[in-house]
C-alpha cells in the first residue's frame, strides 16, 4: 500500500462518486497499513467532496481498529485543512 497505490485508487473513486455511485474497499488480508495510503485515496477526496459524502459513497471493510485510528487522523487532518481553506480570508 503505496501512495501511488492511493493516487490510483482515489482516481477510481472520483470517477465512481461523479457518476453517483458508490464504492466498497476491503481490506481483507491486508496486514500493513501506512497514513500515505489513506492521506492520496481517500483523505485527498475531500477537496472535492464533503466527509460527510465520503463517508456515505465509501463502504470500508475488514479494516482492524489500529488501521481505523489511522484512517481517521488522516480524515481528521484533511477535514480541518479543506474547511479552513474553503473560506475566504482563511490562511493555510
Amino acid at each position: 500500500m503505496t501512495y501511488e497505490d492511493g493516487e490510483r485508487l482515489q482516481r477510481e473513486f472520483r470517477e465512481a462518486f461523479d457518476r453517483g455511485d458508490a464504492v466498497e474497499l476491503s481490506f481483507d488480508k491486508t496486514r500493513i497499513f501506512a497514513i500515505a495510503f489513506f492521506d492520496a485515496a481517500i483523505s485527498s477526496l475531500l477537496e472535492n467532496y464533503s466527509r460527510d459524502e465520503v463517508e456515505q459513497r465509501l463502504k470500508i471493510v475488514d479494516l482492524p481498529p489500529a488501521a481505523k485510528e489511522l484512517l481517521d487522523q488522516s480524515l481528521d487532518i484533511a477535514d480541518r485543512y479543506h474547511s479552513r481553506s474553503k473560506f475566504p480570508g482563511n490562511s493555510q
